[in-house]
């Protein structure tokens, strides 16, 4: 990490020194959210030091108010009327005395707004609205922060250098620094990705418990099927499993763990390792046609939409699927039927299981926040951007609005999250998105927060507590977080359009109708020919940095 590190600690060293005197003065009133009366260093007359209108440390970050645009990204279910509505922005104002209009963008609307903001109308900034993409395809558009992160921006500084690689992450293949992160950088909800749901009244119903294996998994699908499991007097309506590739935490994909990978590939020892050539895939194609065949999963999974997966599960006819939580998909009583079922083993892979997902992965957003070559004074925005970054506190009023609504302190200072219960047109997540600036609010760094109180709010930690469980089960290698030149990404994009295409239809084929010798030798013949080899060595140079 030093090694990568070593441009941000030096300059964080250079900056410190100019602002040594001032420091303790500068942290008190930037962790308050009030402004400091001096403004700044003095400049050795008794007078804040200053440039133009701006003091160089301290609050209030410019003398005379200034205003300047920043376009962000809104939530649909945000009920604020602006994000000048939300108390952490307030704050924020208060003690900078800079003033945001802010261009709304509302999610879902970006694809069609940015390009045109990019191309006639720059804003003096972009929050939570770029991707790689963007910012890669016009980097003339963006300032470049390499050195006026170092005068500017000590939180910044200080703070990525507590994150591994951070510098790396940010830095264009150019060399340049064009963005800042956002969000949390780690986030233990999501580590565990999507997570195998099975209704245990059920099992109890047909006499059943949780299965370990394919096989047990099997044998209680059927008994879903011809038992009456849901209890309601119909043996014939119940679905055993339930898949849907619309959604993104029910596809097929994810119960491939059993036989030692998850989608595509894996990695091992540095290695990119092609999944869908091996034996192993086919193992996994064969076990589920079974299914198939015998009525025991839904393959509407492979064409129905999201909504249609939704009613499925409300109208209680689903015995299993994956997703996120049960509280997500069910009322709260139905809800607490369905248990995690912990990763399988199939026959003769025993000791390779894997769950899908990565624990504490970097899940910051890396193209977060970027001042414009439109800002007429990209430094004052980069003090308003750091002066977030100063305290715990403030980043969680901006995140998560006002504390003790969503969030609180235990005893001991240390973060929790809550939610409460709300009225029914306001509700938890309306809330999140409402109070505070979802993923938009500077990053959050893994020690600056707690997980949920589980005593007062045993829902809100039920998903974490399910990531803990399978975490001796998750994948250990992950490639790497780093932005690629366009070109690169374009060749990727030439050869995966195809294959991923190819592959879908592949295995919803495979499942549905079966996997002969003779299919799975044209199947490696389509993948010799839709180029596997190059898809395999362009991972492969990226994992091992050669672009």
């Amino acid at each position: 990490m030093k090694k990568h590190m070593r441009l941000f600690s030096v300059l964080l060293s250079a900056a410190m020194i100019v602002s040594l005197a001032a420091g303790c003065s500068r942290s008190s009133s930037q962790a308050s959210g009030v402004p400091a009366e001096s403004g700044g260093v003095s400049s050795g007359s008794g007078e804040p030091a200053m440039e133009g209108n701006m003091y160089l440390e301290g609050t209030p970050v410019v003398k005379e108010k200034e205003t300047y645009t920043i376009a962000v990204s809104k939530h649909t279910l945000d009920k604020s009327e602006s994000y000048n509505d939300k108390i952490g922005i307030q704050m924020v104002e208060e003690a900078t005395n800079v003033h945001i209009e802010w261009i709304e963008v509302v999610s879902g609307t970006a694809d069609e707004k940015i390009p045109i903001m990019l191309a006639s109308d720059l804003p003096d900034a972009f929050l939570g609205l770029l991707n790689e993409t963007y910012v890669s395809k016009n980097t003339g558009s963006f300032v470049v922060l390499n050195d006026l992160v170092s005068t500017y921006c000590p939180n910044i500084v200080e703070q990525y250098n507590a994150v591994e690689d951070m510098r790396d992450m940010l830095k264009f293949p150019d060399g340049n620094i064009y963005t800042f992160a956002t969000d949390a950088q780690i986030s233990p909800d999501n580590d565990g990705g999507p997570m195998f749901f099975m209704n245990t009244k059920w099992l109890s119903n047909v006499g059943m418990e949780m299965p370990a294996t394919t096989d047990e998994l099997y044998d209680v699908l059927k008994a879903f099927k011809e038992k009456d499991a849901n209890g309601n007097g119909d043996p014939g309506d119940e679905i055993p499993l339930e898949t849907c590739e619309n959604n993104w935490a029910a596809m097929i994909q994810y119960y491939s763990g059993p036989w030692g990978f998850i989608g595509n590939y894996k990695i091992e020892n540095g290695k990119f390792i092609p999944a869908i050539n091996t034996q192993a895939y086919r193992d996994f194609l064969e076990y589920f046609h079974k299914l198939a065949a015998e009525g025991l999963m839904d393959v509407e999974g492979f064409s129905q939409t999201n909504q249609q997966f939704y009613a499925k599960l409300k109208e209680y006819i689903c015995g299993s699927y994956s997703g996120w939580t049960p509280q997500s998909n069910f009322d709260s009583e139905t809800a607490k039927e369905y248990s995690m079922v912990m990763p399988l083993t199939a026959p003769g892979y025993e000791g390779q299981e894997i769950h899908t997902g990565y624990w504490q992965e970097f899940r910051g957003n890396r193209t977060g926040f970027a001042v414009t070559t439109a800002c007429k004074n990209p430094k004052v925005l980069l003090r308003w951007w750091d002066y977030m970054h100063s305290s715990t506190e403030l980043k969680w009023t901006l995140a998560y609005g006002e504390e003790g609504k969503i969030w609180e302190r235990d005893g001991s200072g240390k973060v929790w999250t809550i939610y409460p219960e709300t009225e029914a047109d306001y509700t938890r997540e309306n809330m999140k998105y409402t109070e505070g600036m979802w993923t938009c609010e500077p990053l959050i760094l893994a020690g600056e927060w707690e997980n949920n109180n589980g005593d007062e709010y045993p829902d809100s930690v039920l998903r974490y507590n399910m990531t803990v469980a399978c975490r001796d089960y998750y994948q250990t290698e992950i490639l790497p977080k780093r932005f690629v030149a366009e070109e690169k990404t374009a060749e990727r994009a030439l050869i995966e359009t195809d294959l991923l295409s190819y592959l879908n239809t592949f295995r919803a084929n495979s499942i549905i109708n079966g996997v002969t010798d003779a299919s799975w030798e044209e199947h490696l013949k389509q993948l010799e020919a839709l180029n596997l080899e190059g898809w395999v060595q362009w991972y492969q140079d990226f994992i091992d940095g050669k672009f």
